[in-house]
């Protein structure tokens, strides 16, 4: 028994995270910013019209591919890397310095861009790239988002006064759905903070300070321009903000002198980059121009939430693709 133990054991060893995960070849989604056109993948001469899914085999080559349209032609060089199963895999397998040996004997560990669209139409002095690795949107898309806001600027009601806070922190999350090819509807709740950096902790806050929080919810419509996004909408928000002394500075207990809450309602601007299929970086900005607190008294007043966040975006169904198979697919890249 402890020999057949020893066996398997030994078998799992000289396998590292992509020679044993990783098959011999790998699919890639090529699509065109225009349709039907006819690619050619290396030295093959199988035809294929965009979008598409090419099966090639793993390589440390990059893969040469041959687009034609009427009578223009383009030859786009996709780039070999190495995969993620090969990086993280080894590192937290246990296996480590043995499973990248083994992993650099087999050309299992490279692989290709899951979804590439070639820039076929578009004009040299906008990019000088031929494809880039993400896909445009289109209708029927649902997509879920999860965002940390960093670089938050509040202007809101701190009781006595209105005034400015500046902080980092904060967690959102939302859906987002393309009712057409153009446009598409998205909604967010999240929460900021106003923590003095990146870094910072509540047990950095010692004798009378001030904190600043603001829970917002918003529904906005939007479109695309290139890999620009932006969206306009509604936007609901309740912003808080106390006065604190902390009595007991070795025990850290804190006594709050103050607090205010405050209601607002407005419109809600968003825009951001596309870096990739999955990740986004972004601004918003939403001023509100109504507001009520614990009276419940309406009045006109401005207030604003500005932040910039990072966007974590993961396609939940896309034409016939649903969440399990882009899971499985960013598993095999």
């Amino acid at each position: 028994m402890k020999k057949v133990c020893f066996i398997i054991s030994l078998g799992f060893l000289l396998n590292s995270c992509a020679t044993l995960f990783h098959s011999k070849n790998v699919d890639v989604c090529v699509n065109s910013d225009t349709d039907s056109v006819k690619i050619y993948v290396n030295d093959d001469t199988t035809r294929y019209y965009t979008p598409t899914i090419v099966n090639v085999e793993r390589s440390s080559k990059d893969l040469l591919i041959t687009a034609l349209k009427d009578s223009a032609s383009e030859q786009i060089n996709i780039k070999s890397r190495l995969s993620t199963a090969f990086w993280l895999g080894n590192l937290f397998s246990g296996i480590g310095i043995f499973g990248y040996a083994i992993d650099l004997t087999n050309p299992k560990r490279y692989t290709y861009p899951s979804d590439i669209t070639i820039h076929f139409n578009e004009s040299k002095s906008y990019s000088t790239k031929k494809y880039s690795k993400w896909v445009r949107p289109e209708k029927n898309l649902l997509s879920f988002k999860l965002s940390i806001p960093e670089g938050n600027f509040l202007y809101l009601n701190k009781g006595n006064e209105y005034g400015n806070a500046f902080g980092f922190h904060g967690l959102s999350g939302g859906v987002e759905y393309y009712f057409s090819d153009k446009y598409c509807i998205n909604m967010d709740i999240g929460r900021l903070t106003d923590l003095k950096t990146p870094f910072s902790s509540l047990e950095e806050y010692h004798g009378r300070y001030q904190r600043s929080f603001a829970t917002y919810g918003d529904i906005q419509v939007g479109s695309d321009f290139r890999r620009f996004h932006y969206d306009l909408g509604l936007q609901f928000n309740r912003t808080s903000h106390f006065k604190i002394e902390t009595v007991e500075q070795n025990l850290n207990v804190d006594s709050i002198i103050s607090s205010k809450y405050q209601n607002n309602v407005g419109i809600a601007l968003s825009a951001y980059y596309r870096i990739s299929n999955n990740f986004n970086i972004g601004i918003n900005y939403y001023p509100s121009f109504i507001s009520w607190d614990e009276n419940k008294v309406l009045q006109a007043q401005y207030t604003h939430l500005l932040f910039f966040e990072l966007n974590l975006r993961l396609e939940a169904f896309r034409q016939k693709e649903n969440l399990f198979k882009r899971l499985y697919k960013m598993m095999q890249n």
